[in-house]
C-alpha cells in the first residue's frame, strides 16, 4: 500500500520519497552532452511517468558507457569548445572574407557547393509540422505512433544534414578552400579546419559513412571502431545550424570569387 503512494502524499505523510533511476540518469547525461533546454528538468519524476518501467538494459548501458567515457567526453568539451568560438566568430562575415582571397580551382565550384548547399536545405526541410505535430510522407496510408514519428522525423533530418555536411562536402570545393585558408593562417579558416577534423566529429563522420547508427533513448548512438559516440537532437542540430552557415559562406565566397574573375 505504502509503494501505491503519489509523490505529493509521501511528502505530506513524511514518507522516504523513491528514487527517480531514469530521471537521474537522463539528467546526467544530457547535463553533460546536451543543450542547456534538454532533458527532463529537476523535480520532474520520470520514472513515476513512465508507471516505473526500468529502462531497457541497452539503453542504460548505452548512457551509462558514454557517461563514463572519459576519452569522449573530452572529445565532446573539445568540439563543444571549437563550435562556441565558431559561433562568434561566423556572425559576421569574417569567414567569407577569408575565403574568398583563395584563388579560384574551376569553374564547377559553384555548381559544387550549390548542390551542397541545396541538399542540406532538403534535408532539414524533412523535418516538417502541420498544427504542431510531424508530417511524412507516409501520413495517408497508414498511422505512425506520434512519439516514433516524432522522433524519427527529427532525427532522420538531422542524419541526412550531417551526412550532406560531413560526407558527402567531406572532399571538393568547401574542404580545398577551408584547408588553404588553415595554411594561409587565417584564423576563422583555422578554426573550421579544427572543427572538421576534430575527433569528435570524426568520429560522427565515420559511423555516417558505414551507416554505423541507431536511435536511442537520448537522440543518435555513432558507432565506430573506438566504441560509441551518444548525441543528443539538440546538439546535433546546433553543430548542423553553424555547419550550413559554414556552407552559406563558402557559397557566397566562391560566388564573390567568380564575379571578380569575370
Amino acid at each position: 500500500m505504502v509503494e501505491s503512494l503519489t509523490t505529493a502524499e509521501r511528502v505530506m505523510q513524511k514518507l522516504p520519497l523513491p528514487s527517480d533511476d531514469i530521471g537521474d540518469i537522463l539528467r546526467r547525461f544530457y547535463a553533460t552532452y546536451g543543450m542547456p533546454t534538454e532533458g527532463p528538468p529537476a523535480g520532474l519524476d520520470v520514472t513515476q511517468i513512465l508507471g516505473g518501467d526500468p529502462l531497457p538494459a541497452g539503453e542504460r548501458e548505452i548512457l551509462l558507457s558514454a557517461l563514463n567515457d572519459q576519452v569522449l567526453l573530452r572529445q565532446f568539451s573539445g568540439c563543444r569548445k571549437i563550435l562556441e568560438d565558431l559561433a562568434t566568430r561566423l556572425t559576421s562575415d569574417e569567414l567569407m572574407r577569408e575565403l574568398s582571397s583563395v584563388a579560384s580551382h574551376s569553374d564547377q565550384e559553384f555548381d559544387q557547393m550549390l548542390s551542397g548547399v541545396l541538399w542540406f536545405s532538403l534535408a532539414s526541410s524533412l523535418d516538417q509540422r502541420r498544427d504542431g505535430l510531424p508530417v511524412t510522407p507516409f501520413d495517408e496510408h497508414f498511422e505512425i505512433p506520434f512519439p516514433v514519428k516524432a522522433r524519427l522525423t527529427v532525427e532522420g533530418s538531422l542524419v541526412l544534414r550531417l551526412y550532406v555536411a560531413l560526407v558527402y562536402m567531406r572532399e571538393g570545393v568547401l574542404s580545398n578552400r577551408i584547408a588553404h585558408g588553415a595554411r594561409s593562417g587565417n584564423p576563422c579558416c583555422g578554426l573550421v579546419s579544427k572543427l572538421l577534423n576534430s575527433d569528435y566529429v570524426r568520429r560522427i563522420r565515420n559511423a555516417l559513412s558505414h551507416g554505423s547508427f541507431s536511435s536511442c533513448v537520448v537522440g543518435i548512438a555513432f558507432r565506430d571502431d573506438n566504441g560509441l559516440v551518444v548525441a543528443t537532437p539538440n546538439f546535433l542540430s546546433w553543430l548542423c545550424t553553424w555547419l550550413m552557415v559554414i556552407q552559406l559562406q563558402a557559397l557566397s565566397a566562391v560566388s564573390r570569387a567568380d564575379s571578380t574573375t569575370s
